[in-house]
């Protein structure tokens, strides 16, 4: 097959799975997402909820400094910014104010991720829920990194994240296509300091459908975290992606 038919057949092939993921997705979000809430980091990509439901959109940086970094995206197709804020934090978003939060892909670019589902929790009303899409490593390419243990987690949460913030940096570049042209440690380095440099946001930890059940249960079992596992979907259909509906108690 020549490289021209294999571009096609790929294409071809992402916009099948990009439509059955938006599909999931849509579905999902009809049966869970009411009210009022708000999606941290839509980008380019926000979740469509049903009609009457209101969203605002939370990022770090605004959607104009966003396509400075992601220069394949246009700056019409995102979202424009609500509220500029720390998504750990959500510093800026008053407690038990939010029907949902959706927060797509981000997870796995958070430094502290127990931290960023407490504060998520916070803000969420009793009885609201969390809509998340997570990467599994196993079809992305994070595939040649290793799984986050739980007691990193733990360890992150209780000390903060500062520990382990260079070794993140440094398996980041070094498993994935971030090093192709690397032939050195000093040009890993370069790499990792671009990286900061244009406050790209990497992914930090990484997990299987598996391991993100074991992180749901450890928040709720080990920390007691106010949270049920409503919905779990695993990656289907050639998709990389589990969704998952997380409830406040």
């Amino acid at each position: 097959m020549n490289s021209k038919m294999q571009k096609l057949k790929f294409s071809l092939f992402r916009s099948l799975v990009f439509k059955f993921s938006k599909m999931d997705r849509m579905g999902i979000a009809a049966n869970y997402v009411r009210g009022q809430g708000i999606e941290i980091g839509a980008l380019n990509y926000p979740l469509e909820v049903p009609k009457g439901v209101v969203v605002k959109y939370v990022d770090r940086i605004s959607a104009e400094e966003h396509a400075q970094i992601f220069t394949n995206m246009p700056l019409k197709d995102m979202v424009k910014v609500d509220i500029l804020d720390d998504g750990e934090t959500l510093k800026k978003v008053p407690d038990a104010s939010q029907d949902f939060v959706i927060a797509n892909h981000f997870i796995e670019h958070c430094q502290n991720p127990v931290m960023t589902i407490e504060n998520i929790l916070r803000v969420l009303r009793k009885s609201g829920v969390i809509f998340m899409a997570i990467p599994d490593k196993r079809y992305t390419f994070d595939i040649d990194r290793q799984l986050t243990p739980m007691e990193h987690f733990k360890r992150d949460y209780e000390e903060g994240p500062a520990w382990s913030e260079q070794g993140h940096y440094e398996e980041f570049v070094r498993k994935t296509e971030w090093s192709k042209d690397a032939k050195s440690d000093e040009d890993i380095q370069k790499v990792i300091r671009h990286l900061k440099d244009i406050n790209f946001s990497i992914h930090f930890h990484v997990w299987s459908h598996s391991t993100m059940i074991d992180f749901f249960q450890m928040l709720r079992n080990d920390l007691e975290f106010p949270l049920e596992i409503e919905l779990s979907v695993a990656p289907h259909h050639g998709g990389n992606e589990s969704v998952f509906v997380i409830r406040k108690n």
